[in-house]
């Protein structure tokens, strides 16, 4: 936008006072305002001690406002960086409980699709004398250059009446697995 010199107006103001009943300006009548007893009159030294309450101390402050900040963190975003932790692998103890037993486990390749998968195929039978729900199964399979396992978690969840079975399949991509054989376990259900 451009503006010519011509174009700028420049306003000048003046400022009147009241007038009185004389016809004379008066002048503003300002008193001194007390300060109050609560508000800012707060933060001013010894404002503690007048009141009666200590000041909170150092640790006990320091240790509130950590905790805050971590929380804050935590709930903001955090809680991703905790996602990775590594969680103890299933361990047969903790299955011991359940009734239901893996029952026929097989594995082969697949390559009809054009892309290698392992084919599971496996067994749940439930043992006990009540029904109870089918647990996940966990399939490890160990890596050929032996830098570990990966294991792959099948979830379940069927009802199983006392003495049923019940057979599944899973499909799983070949990877870089060096033994085509895995190791299948039964996970307690969540």
């Amino acid at each position: 936008m451009n503006l010519q010199s011509d174009e700028i107006v420049d306003a000048e103001f003046e400022s009147l006072g009241r007038t009185g009943a004389t016809g004379g300006t008066t002048a503003p009548n300002h008193t001194s305002d007390a300060p109050p007893a609560h508000g800012l009159g707060l933060f001013r030294a010894g404002a503690a001690e007048t009141r009666g309450r200590r000041p909170m101390p150092l640790p006990a402050f320091a240790a509130i406002a950590t905790l805050s900040a971590c929380a804050s963190f935590y709930v903001a975003g955090g809680h991703v960086f905790f996602h990775g932790i590594p969680t103890p692998s299933p361990t047969r103890a903790a299955v011991a409980a359940t009734p239901v037993v893996l029952d026929g486990a097989t594995t082969r390749v697949d390559t009809s699709g054009g892309r290698a998968v392992i084919v599971v195929r496996a067994g749940l039978r439930n043992t006990g004398t009540t029904a109870t729900n089918a647990p996940s199964i966990a399939i490890t399979f160990d890596r050929a250059d032996g830098s570990g396992s990966v294991t792959h978690t099948v979830s379940r969840g069927e009802r199983l009446a006392p003495g049923e079975r019940m057979a599944f399949t899973t499909r799983i991509p070949a990877g870089d697995y060096g033994s085509v054989e895995p190791r299948i376990a039964l996970t307690p259900s969540h």
